[in-house]
């Protein structure tokens, strides 16, 4: 007769060796250049880095992604990093001419994994020295941003090519003729106050400038001279990535 206690066992047993497997398996959706995870990084830091990321993408042609972790659930460091590299197919198509800088919170480790296009500008030797001399020393201090934001440019740097600015993204929605009173109020006192101030000619081009400024929207984003609000359009779909790279702590 079969034994229905143990038969139930063994189905548990199953169900949740393939449960954890599943869970082990999962590869998390990209959130643009920086998928923040692990919660290392606010808002505002983290809008920074996604237009560093897409200037760069945009002057060089390569993509260098940044993914944290709360752990690595049992997974290694290495591994989860080439799988991640490869399903977000990073790098332009045919070039693999991307990189993954890696956070695992729990584990406190790093790791840089190189598609094969840049494995000879970001060397493994290299990945290492950004790991222990840009990354490691300011995640000692608690500075996770200032650690993320030095790693993900000294990658730049060791890559090479350029920065571009991004076009500006209006935030702001009209709000109709009643939106355009104060804008034509606040006009109508500084020009008054402009006209009587010193300087003749020169404090009516100042005015002007600073009317102008306004009434545009004023001066830059977040993303600092980088320009503000750089859509993310995906990834090149290269995802060639045979393990070059390096890997640390702190």
């Amino acid at each position: 007769m079969i034994n229905v206690a143990r038969v139930a066992v063994v189905l548990v047993a199953l169900l949740l060796a393939v449960t954890v497997h599943a869970q082990q398996g999962e590869i998390p959706a990209n959130d643009g250049w920086v998928t923040d995870l692990g919660g290392f990084l606010t808002p505002q830091q983290e809008t920074t880095l996604e237009n560093l990321m897409e200037s760069y993408r945009r002057g060089s042609g390569h993509e260098i992604a940044l993914l944290t972790v709360p752990d690595l659930g049992g997974r290694s460091l290495e591994g989860y990093a080439l799988e991640v590299a490869r399903q977000w197919g990073l790098g332009q198509e045919e070039k693999n001419n991307g990189a993954l800088l890696l956070v695992a919170r729990a584990e406190r480790k790093v790791r840089i994994e190189v598609g094969r296009g840049l494995e000879g500008t970001i060397t493994d030797a290299i990945s290492g020295r950004i790991i222990r001399g840009a990354i490691a020393p300011e995640f000692k201090k608690g500075r996770y941003y200032e650690g993320l934001l030095a790693g993900v440019q000294a990658m730049h740097a060791a890559a090479g090519g350029d920065y571009a600015r991004i076009p500006e993204e209006r935030k702001r929605k009209s709000g109709g003729i009643m939106g355009l009173i104060p804008m034509l109020f606040m006009f109508f006192i500084l020009s008054r106050l402009f006209r009587r101030g010193r300087g003749g000619r020169g404090g009516g081009l100042l005015g002007g400038l600073f009317l102008g400024s306004m009434l545009m929207g004023g001066g830059r984003s977040s993303g600092g001279s980088f320009g503000g609000g750089g859509s993310f359009g995906g990834f090149g779909g290269g995802g060639g990535f045979s393990g070059g790279g390096s890997s640390g702590g702190w």
